[in-house]
């Protein structure tokens, strides 16, 4: 017998997110018997399973009635109206960060927490994390385990892709500025052309952006350690794709660079960058886009406190930091759905 086939709902599905996450199923070969593509408007779409066109039906054509999973890559307004639709008895799978704003929602990096999908028929519903947090999770997670984590602090360094628009605002700022003229910002409240805006969402009371909260709030529940000590800070950088992240925790036991390395070497989803060339040890964002790795370099012992360790991350942020992790999870959903009678 063949393996089973799923019926799979994109909500979303001309976005840029769409348009990645339907690769990804095709390059991971996920099982689907039925596609089930939708949007604003309708349009036609080749899909690279086969020659054949398919159409991306309007919303008014919506039917989720049967859909063994349903991701949503659209805003927020269709995915809070669309996941509490009591015809829609599969799995969610949000990648827009609506869900991941609600505790009741599983947050899943499938390296780190895939244990708590098992009674996902019973729950739903389930959000992919910020790709800073995923990145960071799939870091710290080895670390967690071996020598438990006492503080972090991560810096994080924010692609214009990350926010709508971002890229044609930069691509202008730049045209303008190399050609003598003066480049006007219309999406952030300062230029991002050659130059650095330590801001990535709307501040809040305390001080912090609600990007810095949200990694924060993320990484602990993904990690299960609600008290762990984070800081986090977040600067959106003028680079088009791929995510940066300056690490540095302290932990409970000792640790040194070659223990580190050792720990980082056997992890599942990261890629240690080391070698006997200087420029061999670290990852760059050109690197990292396009990858499904999280990518992990400038290992080495932090010795301003007693058990510290220094790292950078560079993670794809589009790619691994959402929509792999998205067909990751959807994996493991298709496994504990073939279980069931």
């Amino acid at each position: 017998m063949g393996e089973r086939g799923f019926v799979v709902a994109i909500v979303g599905a001309a976005s840029e997110l769409g348009r990645d996450l339907r690769e990804v199923l095709l390059d991971r070969t996920f099982p689907v018997s039925e596609w089930r593509l939708y949007d604003d408007t309708e349009v036609i779409v080749a899909l690279d399973d086969d020659e054949q066109a398919r159409a991306i039906l309007p919303y008014e054509r919506l039917n989720l009635a049967g859909a063994d999973l349903v991701f949503f890559c659209a805003g927020a307004e269709h995915t809070t109206r669309f996941s509490d639709m009591p015809e829609m008895t599969g799995v969610a799978i949000d990648l827009g960060q609506t869900l991941a704003l609600r505790d009741d929602v599983a947050l899943v990096v499938p390296e780190v927490n895939a244990e708590i999908l098992e009674n996902v028929y019973d729950q739903r519903l389930v959000a992919t994390p910020l790709p800073a947090a995923t990145a960071l999770a799939v870091a710290l997670a080895p670390i967690e385990q071996s020598l438990r984590l006492r503080r972090l602090t991560a810096t994080c360094l924010e692609p214009v892709s990350s926010s709508a628009g971002g890229v044609r605002e930069l691509a202008r700022q730049t045209a303008d500025l190399l050609s003598g003229r003066e480049a006007e910002p219309l999406l952030w409240q300062s230029r991002i052309a050659f130059n650095l805006i330590p801001q990535v969402g709307e501040f809040g009371g305390t001080g912090a952006t609600d990007c810095e909260w949200q990694v924060q709030r993320q990484l602990r529940r993904i990690l299960d350690l609600p008290d762990l000590p984070v800081s986090v800070h977040a600067i959106r950088v003028p680079t088009f794709y791929g995510h940066g992240i300056v690490v540095d925790v302290e932990t409970e036991e000792p640790v040194d660079t070659e223990s580190a390395l050792q720990l980082f070497r056997g992890a599942p989803g990261l890629l240690l960058h080391e070698g006997e060339r200087e420029a061999a040890n670290y990852p760059t964002l050109s690197e990292a886009v396009g990858s499904e790795a999280t990518h992990i370099g400038r290992v080495r012992e932090d010795p301003t406190v007693p058990c510290g360790l220094s790292f950078w991350l560079a993670i794809d942020g589009l790619r691994k930091g959402t929509t792999v992790n998205a067909v990751q999870i959807a994996e493991c959903v298709a496994r504990e759905l073939r279980r069931r009678p």
